[in-house]
């Protein structure tokens, strides 16, 4: 039950208290009316009349005034007759009262002497009742009202032989009793308001989930109500207020100074708890008493078990946290609203270099600071008491309070202070040494700024895409194959936005549509190798890879002098094959046409020598030996001549001369031709009107006109037609220029079609490098389009000037 309940039922226990009090207070006003109504009788003495033997004897003056002169021997009759002619008539006027003597007293008996009227008699009940002290001498007290309507009261009694009757004049009576009858009115209307409303706080007791009780100051239980259904158990009013009982019983034993007696209205709450057994656990009871005037109390229990679980809930969760803390290597410093040190834990003792026992009694915040000032364990401030101002200023407004700072310490050390609000007004500050994460985070920005550099200094250009596609890494090398920057391409730009720059740059476009679906697409990759053509002439080797997290590494390398020297290798094999094989062939006439008939020279000549086919003259001997001499000779020099034709001769390389404008315009049209082709546009190149050359780097060169080519092609129509030329221009420039023509005649906004484009703000970089200018603009036909860049025409090489002659000699003499 929360606290709202258990305030609601505790004004139900008070309502109750002050309708039972109404209650006493309506009896006691009554009886008190009826006190007022019976000293009324006092007022006066009124009129007297003394019976004797039925006569009446005396008649006071104020009886005579009332009644008339008194007489006849019977006081029957003559009461009668004296007090009916007061009266007047009424119901009984006329019935003879002497006519049944023996009738019983209770059968008109006359009103109590001692009570108080309620009502005034009828003429005829007084006469009944005159009749009946005559006959049984019984005292009568009664009211009565004449015909005038005047209140009278009238008493008889015997005394000693004779009655005394008496009859004085009651409005003052009157009015007292009916003020009385309209209070006890009231009062009965308040008793039943009372009794309803305790009847309807006596069900409440019933039906709520709490039980009360008033006991007195003895201990005894006046009574209790009511009954708390819990899931252990249920508990009763008596027996909650038998446990209230007991407890003050064990309070007044262990604590006899606190045994006074409460004041009225004093209010004191307390903890109830019943045993439970091994699984249940026990009944907890909020309880209220509140002392009255006569010392006894009133109480009200309430089901605290929920509120006991979550105490003990509390509990556990802060020893758990105090546990926790003191295991920690983080310093925790919780201050209050106070500024007082309310909680520590020991890393904080270890972390300040501070005694336990200083730090328990609980200093403020600005002791705390000026200890550790002296102990250099806070960074030295240039102003150091607005920086202590500066903290205690946090508590001004606990719930915005946002500090953060790292504090580096003589000792090397660094600190980050961290301040957040805490409950109730409180600041919690955290002390974490970050010292050794410093060091690390310092270790590992060297290596990357390391691992940057490196990478830098690479001359392979990399670039690395993330899983999302978003650029990580570019070094330097990129930069100077591509012709970007670093304000150009950096991260976090997307693949989507950088392929299309250098897409432009390239012959081949397949390659980026593929790296494209290899960078965002998510099933197993495998790593590829391209070889793109740039616009220049220049040569790259692509390689593309999946990183361990993946990302995707692009890899270029200029291959141009590789791929010529693999060109001129493959030249040089083709001539050493074409050379074998003219070799192979001069061997085969050597050995063919020459060795043949040789050999059989040889032969023939040694068969003549040989003298065993007959004897020969020594001229003739002679003669066979220069056969034989002359065929060795000749065998001996066709052997040099086959030794010289296996000779590998190899021929000098030649490096060759930088393109002229011409030529590069020329070299890619045939580059792009069969782009062109695939886009449905006619590639016309026209020569240039001048043989001026402009002062650029020629491989730049190349690349402007390249991406100024490739850039007229995406832009123009499927049937369109661009022609690609240069010119001479004013104050010294060659103007390099692109006329795009629409197949449908249409004209083309130069502002739509920079907007959309790319590579023109790359291509306006280049051209600005090299000291120019580019412009996109409408041209002079119709549905045309024209790109023109200004560059700045080279001077010509000034001619050698001729070496002067020597002069003659003079003549010797």
């Amino acid at each position: 039950m929360t606290l709202g309940e258990s305030e609601l039922v505790t004004g139900l226990g008070l309502l109750l208290i002050l309708a039972l009090a109404g209650s006493a207070a309506a009896v006691f006003l009554w009886r008190r009316a009826v006190s007022r109504a019976a000293a009324a009788a006092a007022l006066s003495d009124g009129a007297v009349l003394i019976v004797e033997g039925g006569v009446v004897v005396e008649a006071s003056a104020q009886a005579e005034a009332l009644l008339g002169p008194a007489g006849g021997p019977v006081i029957g009759r003559q009461a009668r007759e004296m007090l009916g002619g007061f009266f007047g008539s009424g119901p009984d006027s006329d019935a003879n009262p002497d006519a049944n003597p023996d009738a019983s007293p209770d059968t008109n008996p006359g009103p109590d002497p001692g009570s108080a009227p309620d009502a005034s008699p009828a003429p005829g009940a007084a006469l009944a009742a005159l009749a009946e002290l005559e006959r049984s001498g019984n005292a009568i007290h009664l009211l009565a009202r004449d015909a005038a309507g005047r209140t009278f009261e009238l008493s008889g009694e015997p005394r000693g032989g004779q009655l005394r009757l008496v009859l004085r004049e009651a409005a003052l009576f009157d009015a007292e009793l009916n003020r009385a009858r309209a209070g006890i009115a009231a009062s009965e209307a308040a008793l039943s308001r009372r009794e309803l409303e305790t009847l309807t706080l006596g069900g409440l007791l019933a039906d709520a989930p709490l039980a009360a009780w008033n006991r007195a100051p003895d201990g005894r239980i006046a009574w209790s109500a009511g009954r708390i259904t819990t899931r252990q158990g249920t508990v009763t009013g008596a027996e909650a207020a038998a446990l209230a009982i007991a407890r003050a019983k064990k309070r007044r034993r262990e604590h006899p100074e606190e045994s006074a007696p409460a004041g009225a209205g004093k209010t004191e709450r307390f903890r109830l708890e019943i045993p439970g057994t091994e699984r249940d656990r026990a009944i907890a009871l909020d309880a209220i008493e509140t002392a009255g005037p006569d010392g006894a109390r009133l109480g009200l229990a309430v089901d605290a078990s929920g509120s006991l679980g979550a105490e003990r809930t509390l509990a556990r969760f802060v020893r758990t946290m105090t546990d926790t803390f003191a295991h920690l290597n983080v310093g925790l410093a919780i201050f209050d609203r106070n500024q007082t040190l309310a909680l520590f834990n020991p890393a904080l003792v270890d972390m300040w270099q501070a005694d336990p026992a200083w730090l328990a009694r609980r200093p403020s915040l600005r002791e705390i600071i000026d200890s550790l000032r002296a102990n250099r364990r806070i960074p030295d401030m240039p102003d150091f008491h607005a920086w202590r101002r500066r903290l205690t200023d946090l508590f001004e407004n606990t719930e915005t309070a946002d500090y953060e700072e790292l504090w580096s310490l003589a000792d090397g050390s660094d600190i980050r202070v961290v301040a957040r609000p805490h409950p109730h007004s409180s600041l919690a500050f955290v002390f974490d040494d970050v010292t050794e994460r410093m060091r690390l985070e310092q270790r590992y920005r060297h290596s990357i700024d390391l691992r940057r550099a490196t990478l830098d200094r690479l001359d392979e250009g990399l670039v690395v895409f993330g899983p999302d596609g978003l650029l990580q890494l570019v070094n330097n090398a990129f930069h100077e194959i591509w012709g970007t920057d670093a304000e150009t391409v950096r991260p976090p730009m997307h693949a989507s936005e950088l392929l299309p720059l250098v897409r432009g740059l390239t012959v081949e476009t397949d390659v980026w549509q593929r790296l494209m679906s290899f960078i965002t697409g998510a099933e197993s990759r495998q790593a590829w190798e391209a070889r793109l053509t740039l616009g220049t002439g220049r040569i790259l080797g692509a390689r593309f890879a999946s990183l361990p997290d993946g990302s995707t590494m692009a890899a270029f390398s200029d291959v141009t002098d590789s791929e010529r020297i693999a060109l001129a290798l493959r030249e040089r094999n083709e001539a050493l094959e074409a050379a074998e094989e003219m070799r192979a062939a001069v061997l085969d006439k050597i050995s063919h046409r020459l060795r043949t008939p040789l050999n059989t020279i040889f032969g023939f000549g040694q068969l003549i020598a040989d003298s065993r086919f007959g004897e020969l003259t020594e001229a003739q001997r002679g003669y066979a030996e220069g056969i034989l001499e002359s065929a060795r000779h000749l065998l001996a020099t066709i052997d040099d001549v086959t030794e010289l034709a296996a000779l590998e001769i190899g021929s000098p390389h030649d490096h060759g001369a930088e393109l002229s404008l011409g030529d590069t315009l020329m070299l890619t049209g045939r580059l792009l031709e069969k782009r062109a082709t695939e886009e449905g546009v006619e590639l016309r190149i026209v020569a240039p009107e001048c043989g001026c050359e402009v002062a650029c780097e020629a491989g730049r060169l190349r690349q402007i006109v390249f991406n100024m080519t490739t850039g007229a092609i995406s832009r123009c129509r499927d049937g369109g037609r661009i022609e690609l030329g240069a010119r001479a221009g004013p104050d010294g420039e060659v103007e390099i220029r692109t006329v795009e023509t629409c197949p449908d005649g249409a004209a083309i906004d130069p502002a739509g079609a920079e907007a959309t484009s790319l590579t023109l703000p790359f291509l306006r970089r280049l051209v600005a490098q090299e000291g120019g200018s580019f412009e996109l603009r409408a041209g002079e036909d119709a549905g045309t389009l024209s790109a023109v860049c200004r560059l700045r025409a080279r001077e010509p090489e000034p001619e050698p000037e001729p070496e002067p002659e020597p002069e003659p000699e003079p003549e010797s003499t």
